[in-house]
Order: structure tokens, then sequence, then C-alpha cells
């Protein structure tokens, strides 16, 4: 199943030391955030979803193992509010449009992934969804000087073009003739 393939690929996600140049992944921003990311997992469990994988490291530092919580219903917080830690929700779905719904029903809207080989399916999907970054058989890759957009309440990264300056600036012209 592809559940299961997520999972092993999540336990080779081990954080530890960012300069150890075998590290795939670093700690959170400081133990606070962790406890925070901790506290959503707890509240998951709470209404009812299941961690497949993951969770707190023991030690110092501010490390999490990528976390999947299994079971998830799309109305619980953990579906609904941003996380920003190494968290995953698994929502089931049946169809392409139910799947469509679910990811769009929130009030965020900064990034979203899809996996799949139907670069058709992929188009139509991605069209569809309410995010500004949508990424295809990966996540997060990309160049962050890149100007993008996050839909509903995510708006960070519009200020990063050529597009962005009309918001700082105010249009004036000024007609001006010189010889009477």
């Amino acid at each position: 199943m592809f559940i299961d393939k997520v999972i092993s690929a999540a336990q080779g996600f081990m954080p530890k030391d960012p300069m150890d140049p075998t590290s795939s992944m670093g700690a959170l921003i400081d133990r606070e955030h962790k406890a925070k990311v901790l506290d959503y997992v707890k509240l998951g469990q709470e209404a009812g979803a299941v961690v497949r994988c993951g969770g707190d490291v023991e030690g110092q530092g501010a490390f999490v193992e990528p976390v999947i919580l299994d079971n998830v219903d799309n109305s619980m917080r953990v579906a609904q509010e941003e996380i920003f830690g190494p968290v995953l929700c698994v929502i089931p779905f049946k169809t392409e449009e139910e799947a469509i719904a679910i990811a769009n029903d929130s009030q965020y809207g900064l990034g979203a992934a899809l996996w799949s080989d139907n670069i058709n399916r992929v188009h139509r999907v991605a069209k569809q969804l309410e995010a500004g970054s949508v990424w295809v058989n990966n996540y997060n890759e990309g160049d962050m000087t890149v100007p993008f957009g996050g839909f509903k309440m995510s708006g960070n990264g519009r200020d990063k073009s050529i597009h962005a300056i009309e918001k700082f600036t105010e249009t004036k012209t000024t007609w001006i003739r010189l010889q009477p």
C-alpha cells in the first residue's frame, strides 16, 4: 500500500545534527516549537488519529521524528491548522473530486503535493488546488528566490518578485509642457 511506502520513507528521515553530511533533516527552531508540534500530535490522538510512526526524540535539542497520523478526519485541528512541523495527516478519500474538496477545505493554501504517474491527472488536479505552490512527486523542492504565493490566509512569498513592486508603489503621472 502507498501508506506503507510513505511510512518507510519517513523512517529514513531521522533528525540529527544538520552539519552532519548524512543528515536528512535537522531540529525545529527551538524547544517551544517542538512542544507545540508534539501538542498537535497529542490533539490528533485525542481526536482519534493514530500515530503510525515518529514523534519525540529524547535528549537535547528540538528534534522531532517525522510523524504520520493515520485515521485523520478533515475536521480535526491537525488537518485544519498549520503545524509547521514534520507531521503528515492521512485522510482517506474515494474519488479525485473528493480529494480536491478535502484539500481545498481549509482557510490556508500555502502548499500542496500530489503523487501520480498520470500527467493528465496531475495537470487537472493541480489546476484545481487552492495552493500557492504545488509539488508533484516531491515535496518542498525548489528555489526560495522564485516567487510564489499562498492562497487564502497563507500569503507568504508574494513579495519575492518584480510583480510585488506594484504593492509598494503609488503610480503618478506628471504632464509638463516646456514651451508655451
